[in-house]
């Protein structure tokens, strides 16, 4: 049972390797950003400490230093006592010395200062719910200064610096979601297209063909199917032909035994009453038309016998020119009957091959007088022969009446014919002739211009 798809399987891994990643790196980045900030907060600072005491501007009002830097200043005498102060709204319990002393660690500072031109001391504190960052300066009469700034703007910075990369990793993650959902349908799409085709395979269905999307390994699996598709339609073709001339051989067998019998003691029975003397003109023609009406239906049932049991091929290096020529001339005065042009157009640089002249002469008169059924109002009849590859090729063009697309694919068939008079044999033993040759056999045909016939025959068989 399949517990997850492929394109989950394509999306979670790149969700749990880029989603830590946007998270991650923008914390480090916000937490660099605030460092770097606050270095640059605590030099600005000390700069303005630096400059209210070299320029004597710590003797003015210290309401002035808290209007030009936006501080807050505080100054506390030898014993801590706090002397003034801009802090003015501090609540009771913060204000008090002792709590002053602690929050602000006064004596720790002290003891850090050896002389007042000592660098300033930095401590953060809170006071009055507000976070400050002190700057510490030791100053005469062992009094210390202490510059507070608001820790507000950091904050702040901070706060805005991490909504922005927050959102980036919301946008980063839900980029690489929509990346990687799109390489996964990509991917199963055609996977997907290719399962449900192997589903009607396997119902069955070999007609049609898995349309091919892609131009990548899925893509030659696709073709590889198809191939695969087409080869076992093809194996199953041969196979219900193989078994419908079976079942056609033994029925075709069994009609020639039961009708052979009788139709001997029919022909035996009219030759002695054709030679009776009181056996009249009349009745002698009368006899006379059942004997050819027998010879036909004896031809009939040669036909038969043939069809269900093929004799082996007797393979002679000849030409097939010749053969075709012998065949022709045969027929030639039927073709002047029937009010039918010959055109004939025989290679003369065909090679001398392996063939059963007698069966190669049984398909090519089979091909011929169908051809000649094709025109009962006359026409022509062209006949060529030329050699492709390692293949001859004898093509039969008739300007008949041409075949039904209904019936193309039906006309190998035992016994299928659209003709009042036939076995629907001819193009069946045709067809078994060439291939038992190890050729085949190709039809074109459009209603109303007539039907091309190709018989293939390979140039090298071996016996």
């Amino acid at each position: 049972m399949r517990r997850h798809s492929i394109q989950r399987k394509i999306v979670l891994p790149f969700l749990l390797l880029f989603a830590p990643i946007t998270i991650i790196v923008p914390l480090i980045t916000v937490e660099l950003f605030a460092w770097k900030y606050s270095e640059q907060f605590i030099d600005e600072t000390q700069g303005w400490v630096n400059v209210i005491m070299e320029t004597g501007f710590i003797r003015e009002d210290i309401e002035k230093h808290k209007q030009a830097y936006s501080v807050e200043v505080m100054i506390f005498g030898s014993d801590f006592t706090l002397n003034v102060s801009t802090l003015t709204d501090l609540p009771y319990d913060e204000h008090n010395r002792e709590n002053l002393i602690e929050v602000l660690r006064l004596n720790q500072v002290r003891d850090s200062f050896q002389n007042d031109k000592d660098p300033p001391i930095t401590h953060d504190v809170t006071l009055g719910g507000k976070h400050y960052k002190v700057f510490y300066r030791s100053v005469e009469l062992g009094r210390i200064y202490c510059l507070l700034r608001p820790m507000e703007t950091i904050a702040e910075a901070k706060r805005t610096l991490t909504l922005y990369m927050l959102g980036i990793a919301i946008v980063v993650t839900a980029l690489v979601a929509l990346i990687s959902h799109r390489i996964g349908k990509n991917i199963t799409e055609p996977i997907k297209d290719l399962v449900g085709f192997t589903e009607q395979v396997a119902e069955g269905n070999l007609d049609e063909q898995c349309e091919v999307k892609t131009h990548d390994e899925i893509g030659d699996l696709t073709m590889a199917f198809n191939q695969m598709t087409t080869e076992l339609q093809q194996s199953r073709d041969k196979l219900i032909q193989a078994e419908r001339l079976a079942t056609a051989g033994k029925m075709s067998a069994s009609f020639a035994h039961e009708i052979r019998n009788p139709l001997s003691s029919m022909r035996m029975l009219s030759q002695m009453l054709i030679q009776k003397p009181e056996t009249s003109d009349e009745q002698q023609k009368s006899l006379q038309y059942i004997l050819e009406e027998i010879e036909r239906i004896d031809n009939i049932v040669k036909g038969l016998m043939d069809f269900a049991s093929p004799t082996k091929l007797n393979l002679e290096q000849q030409s097939l020119a010749l053969v075709l020529q012998s065949v022709l001339s045969l027929m030639e005065a039927n073709l002047t009957h029937h009010q039918i042009e010959l055109s004939l157009n025989l290679a003369t640089d065909l090679p001398d091959f392996h063939f059963d002249s007698d069966k190669i002469k049984q398909a090519f008169m089979n091909v011929v007088l169908n051809a000649m059924d094709a025109m009962p109002k006359g026409g022509t009849l062209t006949i060529s022969t030329f050699q492709q590859n390692e293949k001859v090729c004898i093509k039969v063009i008739d300007t008949g009446i041409g075949i039904p697309d209904a019936d193309i694919e039906h006309l190998f068939e035992p016994f299928f014919t659209r003709k009042t008079k036939g076995t629907g044999l001819g193009l069946a033993n045709v067809k078994r002739i060439v291939e038992e040759h190890g050729g085949s056999v190709e039809i074109e045909s459009k209603l109303g211009e007539g039907t091309t016939v190709s018989l293939w025959l390979p140039v090298s068989i071996q016996e």
